[in-house]
């Protein structure tokens, strides 16, 4: 098992990267895991099939260094993410920068960076995306963009790559009930929020198989399908009354 090639994990010590995590290790595959909090990284570590990587995606330098001693690897799933769920004028642009770089610098860095590497080994990348990359999502503004960006590049590179053996897809959940959306900002929305469980035990499937593109649950599928026929101001103006009266409900708490 020790000269088994790696999957790296982004994002697990937490929610659905965490439980991807454990549930491909369950099955034998040895998980390289990483994140910033190193108490989550020693607790995974407890494991044997899994290998902690401390890792921040905020930092560019950190990342280099982290693919310079990157192991062997057969696949990469890029689940590391980050949310502002307010109105845009309530941010700032520091807080634009971070979700940016870690839900789109970040990975492009590293797909570029351990290319080599998994073309050694015909490996994989699976990009978790968002149901919310597919749609307008006022309120979320700066995270739909970045979760579109995700999935035309991964569209875009699943082409490129195939001739090089490397198989690329990419994974469009809806909500999920984690800590990230955990937040008073989606508390009325929290009945909608699928468990984690089982859309991790979809993203596994996803990687096995590596369809284009994955939209777990069949309310996600209908928004998906709806969202390729309906004209997308119409989209972003209904989702900004849902979003509007689930925010004023949860002042109203």
């Amino acid at each position: 098992m020790a000269s088994q090639s790696k999957i790296l994990i982004t994002g697990a010590t937490s929610g659905l990267g965490r439980e991807i995590a454990l549930q491909m290790a369950a099955r034998g595959e040895s998980i390289l895991a990483s994140g910033r909090r190193q108490n989550r990284l020693t607790a995974l570590e407890a494991r044997s099939d899994i290998t902690g990587l401390a890792l921040d995606l905020s930092s560019p330098d950190n990342i280099t260094l982290a693919c310079a001693n990157m192991p062997a690897l057969s696949g990469v799933i890029l689940n590391a993410g980050i949310t502002f769920a307010d109105d845009f004028t309530s941010g700032d642009y520091e807080t634009d920068n971070a979700l940016i770089q870690t839900n789109v610098g970040a990975n492009v860095q590293l797909i570029r960076a351990l290319l080599p590497n998994l073309k050694q080994s015909q490996g994989r990348i699976l990009i978790i995306a968002s149901l919310g990359g597919l749609t307008p999502l006022p309120y979320q503004a700066v995270y739909a963009g970045t979760k579109a960006f995700m999935i035309n590049f991964g569209l875009s590179l699943r082409e490129e790559l195939k001739h090089e053996g490397i198989k690329v897809g990419v994974f469009a959940p809806g909500g999920i009930k984690t800590e990230m959306t955990d937040i008073p900002a989606m508390k009325a929305l929290e009945k909608d929020l699928a468990p984690v469980e089982s859309v991790a035990a979809a993203a596994v499937k996803a990687y096995d198989k590596m369809p284009a593109l994955c939209v777990p649950g069949a309310q996600n599928k209908l928004i998906a399908g709806f969202s390729k026929l309906a004209p997308r101001s119409f989209i972003a103006g209904q989702a900004e009354k849902i979003y509007r009266k689930a925010r004023q409900d949860s002042k109203s708490d």
